[in-house]
């Protein structure tokens, strides 16, 4: 086909389709991350007794992610491509939600929405790629109210591919217990929503 001198050999259709999947790409699973291994995590979703008051008060009964409240951090660079196993072995469904990621909607962890809810007994497999850098958490969907209240969350943390040197980087997961005095957790109806679990990050510099 010849090219005009002076019309563009593309025309704007065809430019706007391009700029689109060349815009998208780095949210479709797999596109242009395939040949690159992914960063591998696992989380087992269990019931635990932890020290969360401490001293001399007796442990709590909590829902933890491998046996640990909050859950471990996860740290990868920007542009990781992430797998991350999801184990349940809670009594009730539940799914992971990656609060604050552009990532694929299928790997969002909405249950019955973007994906089913993982059964008690069974795992699920979350695969993709974190564009931005930044401080975010991971938690649950499926009965979060309760499921948060328990102990299910963590922090998630994606460096820049070159992070600013600093004497130490620490990272905060704050979350409001609603225990009797022994220590207790009580009912489910005790446990809060949410609103009240944060994730905080501050970095000293060299």
């Amino acid at each position: 086909m010849p090219v005009h001198p002076v019309r563009p050999a593309i025309d704007r259709r065809s430019f706007l389709t391009s700029a689109a999947s060349l815009a998208l790409a780095p949210l479709l699973p797999g596109s242009a991350h395939a040949g690159v291994p992914a960063k591998e995590f696992r989380l087992v979703a269990a019931p635990a007794r932890l020290p969360i008051v401490g001293g001399s008060y007796p442990e709590t009964d909590c829902w933890s992610y491998g046996g640990q409240v909050p859950g471990s951090e996860i740290r990868v660079r920007q542009g990781d491509r992430v797998r991350i196993v999801v184990e349940n072995r809670l009594p009730q469904d539940t799914t992971v939600h990656w609060h604050g990621l552009r990532i694929p909607n299928a790997m969002d962890g909405a249950p019955d929405v973007t994906q089913p809810s993982i059964q008690p007994g069974e795992a699920f497999q979350y695969e993709f790629t974190v564009p931005d850098a930044g401080t975010y958490w991971y938690h649950p969907h499926a009965h979060s109210a309760e499921q948060v209240g328990r102990g299910l969350a963590g922090a998630f943390i994606i460096e820049e591919p070159n992070p600013l040197p600093v004497d130490r980087d620490v990272v905060w997961v704050l979350g409001d217990w609603r225990l009797k005095r022994d220590a207790a957790s009580g009912s489910t109806a005790a446990f809060l929503p949410v609103s009240l679990c944060a994730v905080a990050s501050a970095s000293a510099c060299a």
